[in-house]
């Protein structure tokens, strides 16, 4: 439809290019397949045979990133088509490598073998390999999502023992005029079940409310009438909610029918008033979840603001990356371009980095190390930061031969000063000396999660090379837009027909601190949800305490007892509870957040003052709460409440 407007295209013809001065090759159409209508393991736009990978086996010393899909014809046993698979890869290295000259035995030691294997497309949907699974992403959402219906399933249990006094008499009736505790609890049970119903029916309306801004707050596509598992959801939520009905129903049910009808029609409730333990218990929980939240927003704030200002080891302002080779003409062009500094090419950088280990030799000790391959100005453009001699220069022929730089990392597994030093590689029967000329800071070229690799760098084509599709593109001014546009328009007179992509390293640090900063957002979110939910529980659970000591107060204040002094007096309960949540949220916390911190190769130390200002934050709001209907209970008449004593 893009491309012609139509879907009717069967026997078009169209040219495809696959790298920038690539002449083209005309394909025809000879199929046309529907959307997918869910996510898809690998996404595509087209699917094309060139004849090109036929060609590989004349070729040994190629090597292309590839998957590799077979359909079976019939169910099969995937341990012996893995052992047969392994066989006969294991006969195809060996044969490659003697076309390539290569000592298999010396390749493979140390432990190391050959490996190949088949996996279930299945699996491999929900466990990309190399990737985090889809349960691990999920399990911290799916944990968060359990701990607020909890909340609110407290807050319910709460609520109904709580005004259990008020249908004390109901109950005492009932049973004098015969039900049995059987029938009081099926009851109380269809009443929950019924509030549980409207509690659903509302949720699905603000779920269609509130899905799209959630959608693209955090970069989803969910739908819920229009999903493809949607009779699986209602399942699920059929399944939730009597969940919820037998924990929200079930306890406030046993309680109320427990009542001994003779104490409560006598008006002696306090016998038949059970359960203060436990509320008392599940207000401690509700906190504890609340305040747990508050310290991770805390941890995860400072954490993302030691990312945000770390030293990168290298300048992301005004560079940017073009998505094409390093073509020494093209870039000649371009560098005489007002306003641009450098251009170079690497096979490091944020956004595309390809590593190539590499295992060399200094003073009889092997080293393993990761080699990237750059051109002579590609650690300028970058901006790098030179710790120890000097990074490549054309005023080195012998930069063009053997030497290297290494980072930080690489120079604390060779030596302490390593600059003047040399080392050797073996590239099959021989080896090649390499000399070190220089040390720069460790910069980062993927996402914090993991550690900058020991890396050596060089422009000399000795030993190996490669390469990959970054042109990067230094500029020496802040106005770098009628640049770019120049650019372009030199792009657009040599290829006029593949288009030109590029992105600044700018946008690309912020798509690594995408994900992290998506997550912290949600949390922050049912963060503030939790603690509305534990205020609403402690604002109703306070209302009833003041209502249910109307008369203690109302004796106090004839006693003398000031405002204040009523207020103070409703409140240390609940402060007592507050506090001794903290008390047991912060090991919590602790274990959770640096659970969380331990996915960072690079992060903070465990701050204290998260933990202090998330206690004063509960313990404040928690008073407050409190003292709103403490206050409306001090400043009632003691008259009203004990006239007919």
């Amino acid at each position: 439809m893009k491309l012609f407007g139509t879907d009717r295209v069967l026997g078009k013809v169209i040219k495809v290019l696959m790298w920038r001065n690539d002449t083209g090759q005309d394909l025809t159409v000879t199929g046309v397949v529907a959307d997918p209508p869910t996510p898809q393991s690998v996404s595509f736009n087209a699917m094309m045979r060139t004849g090109e990978q036929d060609k590989d086996p004349d070729h040994p010393s190629n090597s292309h990133y590839c998957q590799v899909y077979a359909r079976m014809q019939q169910t099969i046993d995937t341990a012996a088509l893995n052992k047969t698979l392994l066989s006969v890869y294991t006969d195809f290295k060996k044969a490659s490598f003697v076309k390539r000259e290569i000592n298999f035995n010396d390749f493979y030691k140390d432990g190391k073998t050959p490996g190949l294997k088949t996996l279930s497309l299945k699996d491999v949907h929900g466990n990309p390999s190399f990737q985090i699974s889809w349960l691990e992403k999920l399990k911290p959402i799916i944990g968060i999502t359990a701990f607020l219906l909890l909340i609110s399933v407290i807050n319910f249990v709460n609520l109904a023992t709580a005004q259990s006094v008020q249908r004390a008499k109901e109950v005492g009736v009932k049973k004098v005029l015969g039900s049995y505790k059987k029938q009081l609890v099926v009851q109380f049970l269809l009443e929950s079940a019924l509030q549980s119903i409207i509690a659903l029916f509302i949720s699905i309306i603000l779920i269609e409310l509130v899905l799209p801004a959630f959608n693209h707050q955090f970069n989803v596509e969910l739908s819920f009438w229009h999903n493809e598992q949607f009779s699986g959801i209602l399942l699920q939520l059929l399944a939730l909610f009597v969940l919820v009905t037998l924990l929200a129903g079930f306890y406030p049910a046993w309680i109320l029918s427990n009542y001994n009808p003779v104490s409560v029609l006598k008006g002696n409730y306090e016998k038949g008033l059970k359960g203060v333990a436990l509320r008392n218990i599940l207000v401690i929980f509700q906190f504890v979840i609340s305040v747990t939240f508050i310290i991770a927003i805390g941890v995860m704030h400072k954490q993302t603001e030691f990312i945000n200002n770390k030293d990168l080891g290298f300048e992301r302002g005004n560079l940017i990356n073009i998505k094409s080779n390093y073509e020494k003409s093209f870039a000649d062009k371009i560098s005489r371009i007002p306003g641009v500094e450098y251009v170079a090419t690497t096979t490091q950088v944020m956004g595309n980095a390809f590593n190539v280990p590499e295992e060399v030799t200094y003073k009889g000790n092997k080293v393993a190390l990761n080699t990237v391959t750059v051109s002579m100005d590609a650690l300028k453009a970058l901006g790098v930061k030179v710790l120890q001699g000097r990074i490549f220069s054309k005023e080195y022929k012998q930069d063009t031969v053997n030497t290297v730089v290494l980072n930080e990392a690489a120079a604390k597994l060779i030596d302490k000063n390593p600059v003047g030093k040399n080392y050797q590689v073996k590239d099959g029967p021989k080896n090649h000396t390499f000399q070190i000329v220089g040390v720069i800071k460790d910069y980062h070229n993927e996402g914090f999660d993991k550690a900058v690799l020991p890396t050596l760098y060089k422009v000399t084509h000795l030993g190996g090379s490669s390469n990959t599709n970054n042109l990067l593109i230094r500029f020496n001014t802040e106005n770098s837009s009628e640049a770019i546009k120049k650019i372009e328009a030199e792009w657009k007179t040599l290829y006029p027909d593949y288009p030109m992509e590029y992105i600044t390293m700018n946008s690309e640090f912020q798509h690594v601190l995408e994900d992290n900063a998506r997550f912290i957002n949600m949390i922050i979110l049912f963060s503030v949800v939790s603690v509305s939910l534990s205020l609403l529980g402690l604002f109703a659970l306070s209302t009833f305490v003041a209502r249910r000591r109307t008369k203690e107060i109302a004796v106090r204040k004839v006693l003398g007892a000031s405002n204040v002094q009523i207020v103070n007096l409703l409140n240390k309960s609940f402060l007592i509870l507050v506090v001794l949540a903290n008390l047991i949220s912060w090991p919590i916390a602790y274990i959770l957040v640096n659970k969380w911190l331990q996915g960072f190769a690079y992060r903070i130390d465990m701050p204290v003052f998260p933990f202090i200002t998330a206690t004063v934050i509960s313990i404040i709001i928690a008073v407050l709460t409190v003292s709103i209907q403490a206050r409306k209970a001090a400043v009632r008449n003691p008259v009203t409440a004990l006239k007919y004593e």
